[in-house]
């Protein structure tokens, strides 16, 4: 017998109407940058440096730099698999198909399937699946395999880093979908 928990966002909401200060400002920075304020930052704006700081470093690690911002989606995605955070799989879907994946490259994905996308990508997340849960038996030849230079190599684990925590940070606080 499955048991399937049903989401109750312990902490609440804050909507933009009750939004002050740095979390007024922020808000108005996330807005503009996504179109709305997503669940996440309206959980952490109990905490404004938290939000704050969780927007800018965010910021920081997706931007369009060595690796593509829609590379850095794919590892979120499937880090967010890997770890059943069903709020950041959610977003990381939509997002992706807004950028163009289609449904079946984007379910093959989640399964571990990469034969739909590119080589590199494939060999990004072949990376990804050993060093989410795995991390402590990487080798040499891990990294050497990605071809990778080392600014790449940070960024990378960057991204696995930052959602690793926002997956455990949305389904400990069971914050609701958007």
């Amino acid at each position: 017998m499955s048991m399937t928990k049903e989401k109750v966002n312990l902490l609440g909401l804050i909507g933009m109407d009750e939004a002050t200060g740095v979390v007024k400002d922020t808000y108005l920075e996330i807005e503009s940058s996504l179109g709305k304020v997503p669940n996440l930052f309206k959980t952490l704006a109990h905490k404004s440096d938290l939000l704050r700081g969780t927007w800018m470093r965010m910021n920081a690690i997706m931007k369009d730099d060595l690796l593509p911002r829609k590379v850095k989606m794919l590892v979120a995605l499937r880090v967010s698999v890997l770890n059943g955070a069903e709020y950041c799989i959610n977003v990381h879907y939509n997002g992706l198909q807004n950028l163009g994946y289609n449904v079946e490259s984007l379910e093959r994905l989640k399964v571990g399937d990469y034969s739909l996308l590119t080589q590199v990508e494939g060999r990004i997340l072949t990376f990804v699946d050993k060093t989410t849960n795995n991390y402590g038996e990487l080798e040499d030849s891990d990294f050497e395999e990605l071809g990778m230079k080392e600014e790449e190599i940070l960024e990378l684990t960057s991204v696995i880093d930052l959602f690793s925590g926002l997956n455990r940070l949305t389904e400990i606080l069971d914050i609701p979908l958007d």
